[in-house]
């Protein structure tokens, strides 16, 4: 699954702001700054919600309203055919920023912003500020346009333009691209390489509710319904088999593949299905409010957040715990999986720290390393929001256009 990519966008303790590299926070922009024929728009970090209590979501002002037929945002199961989108259509894979774009708490049409992404999942999910400004500005500096502070929920939208002077390709791809965050071994989509890794997959689905019949908790909609930790161990151990699996007979020149950036999402997004989709008025996230979120990609009937900021998880070191053999690494020629050699030093020192290393190394554009004015601060202001705690700065020096 993934929910905020993040976004995306997914539970983190790397937001201390020490990590950037030392050159590029010294220069501030002009008030107005054009490049490109772009004006760009300064990131703000937007004030921590005051009212942190638990409340029903969504509140009148937020009904759910279906997509229309440009919108980057994902559709109810009824308007697929066989999982097919709808022509003309740009869905992304992540089924929380669909639910916030189909009720309104982001631009409906899918294009957002820095401090949008954070009032929202703020608001409907009582996410914490700094996370979610760390999920938000991941995505943004990976796959939106960090100069006029867009993106994307789907995919290419012309409301985005390309980054000023084409420096990332001719397009602004949008979070449900393929490679530098979104990527293999989803619970609920397949892997690109494999078939459409964009929309709900109602055969994954139902494979997801044959593992909680067997390892689920008993709740008010009967027995098994309930998901729990053993649960979510069990739907990652599966689908990581079975990619892996998949992927090596697939005629493809790119195999699965798992670096660490994206085998820590692999983890943290089902993190998600009992902290943050569980109702909070119960603590449960039952197999009704699950499959209303993932496939209806909507607030349940009567569900409430939780009554706490929501700020990192013990959840996905449990899973990764449970499933030691899951390294990063990848399938070599034969579609043999390879560990990844260790991140090089000084980033060896923790998972953070090499997490952090792969992200500004192979995910963000390494020409973001030499943007100027309102752009530059955007950048830094991204790495600082999603800094590790590393003390040697990183530039970004990840490949363009991909």
């Amino acid at each position: 699954m993934k929910f905020f990519s993040l976004l995306l966008l997914v539970p983190s303790s790397l937001f201390t702001a020490v990590n950037a590299w030392h050159d590029i926070r010294d220069t501030p922009s002009n008030p107005i700054d054009i490049q490109d024929g772009q004006t760009g728009v300064l990131m703000v970090l937007p004030p921590a919600q005051t009212d942190t209590s638990i409340k029903r979501v969504p509140d009148a002002g937020h009904p759910f309203i279906a997509p229309g037929p440009n919108d980057m945002r994902g559709r109810k199961l009824h308007l697929f055919e066989n999982c097919v989108p709808v022509p003309s259509v740009s869905s992304t894979a992540c089924p929380g920023m669909n639910t916030l774009a189909n009720h309104g708490y982001i631009s409906r049409n899918g294009i957002t912003t820095f401090e949008e992404i954070i009032n929202a999942v703020g608001e409907a999910f009582n996410i914490n500020r700094n996370q979610g400004a760390g999920m938000a500005a991941m995505n943004i500096l990976t796959r939106g346009n960090p100069f006029v502070n867009k993106i994307s929920i789907g995919g290419v939208s012309p409301f985005i333009p390309p980054l000023p002077g084409q420096i990332d390709g001719p397009a602004t791809q949008g979070i449900a691209k393929h490679g530098r965050v979104e990527g293999d071994a989803s619970i609920t989509h397949a892997d690109v390489h494999i078939g459409d890794n964009r929309n709900f997959n109602k055969t994954l689905w139902e494979t997801d509710l044959e593992i909680l019949a067997n390892f689920g908790d008993d709740g008010p909609d009967g027995p098994a319904t309930v998901f729990n930790l053993q649960t979510l161990i069990e739907m990652k151990r599966q689908k990581l088999e079975s990619d892996q699996l998949l992927d090596a007979d697939a005629r493809s020149t790119i195999k699965f593949s798992i670096p660490i950036r994206r085998l820590n999402l692999v983890f943290a997004a089902p993190s998600f299905f009992i902290s943050t989709f569980a109702n909070g008025t119960t603590g449960l996230a039952t197999k009704y409010i699950l499959t209303s979120f993932l496939m209806d990609q909507k607030f349940p009937d009567n569900w409430f957040r939780n009554g706490f900021p929501m700020q990192g998880s013990s959840i996905p070191a449990q899973i990764a715990a449970a499933l030691p053999q899951w390294v990063p690494g990848r399938n070599d020629e034969n579609g043999v999986f390879v560990a990844d050699p260790p991140a090089p030093a000084p980033f060896n020192i923790s998972g953070g720290c090499a997490n952090y290393w792969d992200v500004l190394t192979n995910a963000v554009p390494g020409p973001l390393a030499n943007v100027t004015g309102i752009f530059k601060q955007n950048v830094v202001q991204g790495i600082l929001f999603n800094g590790s705690g590393c003390t040697e700065p990183l530039a970004p020096a990840g490949p363009t256009d991909t």
